[in-house]
């Protein structure tokens, strides 16, 4: 397994191209010596959350779209350090979770409310640096049954399409009407921000919360965070995606923004 501490130049690396490589937590890199009393990826993650519940959450449910209640998700820790190591064994440098709709009945999965409606899931696909799945590694890894083996979890990429082929006629569709442009269709977290995380926070489970942008240069000078903002980390990550769908990993230790949005 790679040595996060061997690449944490190469995380804060302001050389490295968007969507790139490993991009670290983008919540804490807007503001230079981040207090540690008032921490920004507290304040930008549940500003997130809260726009969500008034914005996204709400004109998904009017629009009868499902999704996990509350729009939290979850993932354990062992989970995810199982598929680190399965990344580092198969050479994969991305994890990617691309949108789908899900029946939520499935019993590989531990989803509510069990309705007939399909509803919103991330399927989890171990990737090339060229974002091409490695020999359908495919997985149900959010909100998973406890009692199967990444085994059992794993999907063929043919129902990874069909799964999200629903997605993009009903789901995202209706997210692209609230965006008034394409909304996301998936997000990537390279391997060494995922090593990294782990390493830092061993919580049992990761909450996955389903968010919305908001406006982060206004949450950040409301909240008297400005002195020493950086444009250039905002410019680069949150300047043009306001009130699109996102994903915020979170546990008692923090909350974390690893994934580069595609689009």
């Amino acid at each position: 397994m790679e040595n996060s501490n061997a690449t944490s130049q190469v995380i804060l690396d302001d050389n490295l191209a968007y969507r790139k490589g490993p991009i670290g937590n983008k919540l804490e890199q807007l503001v230079e010596d981040v207090s540690e009393m008032r921490p920004i990826s507290h304040i930008l993650a549940k500003s997130f959350i809260d726009s969500a519940k008034r914005g996204v959450l709400l004109f998904m449910q009017n629009q009868n779209v499902n999704f996990n209640l509350g729009g939290i998700y979850a993932v354990k820790h062992s989970l995810l350090k199982n598929i680190c190591d399965l990344m580092n064994d198969i050479k994969a440098t991305y994890l990617t979770f691309t949108f789908v709709q899900i029946d939520p009945r499935d019993s590989r999965l531990r989803l509510t409310p069990n309705s007939e409606n399909k509803m919103i899931y991330m399927v989890a696909s171990l990737q090339t640096e060229g974002k091409n799945t490695i020999d359908e590694h495919n997985y149900l890894i959010i909100n998973a049954n406890q009692d199967l083996s990444l085994k059992d979890l794993k999907i063929s990429d043919e129902n990874v399409k069909a799964l999200n082929d629903f997605y993009l006629k009903n789901g995202h569709q209706v997210l692209t009407n609230y965006l008034g442009r394409n909304n996301t269709f998936y997000i990537s977290y390279h391997i060494v921000d995922l090593i990294d995380t782990l390493s830092k926070d061993d919580s049992e489970t990761f909450i996955i919360n389903l968010c919305e942008i908001s406006d982060v240069k206004k949450v950040v000078f409301e909240n008297n965070l400005g002195d020493k903002f950086r444009e250039d980390q905002y410019k680069r990550h949150f300047e043009t995606h306001e009130k699109q769908m996102t994903l915020v990993f979170s546990t008692d230790e923090g909350y974390y923004d690893m994934g580069s949005l595609y689009p």
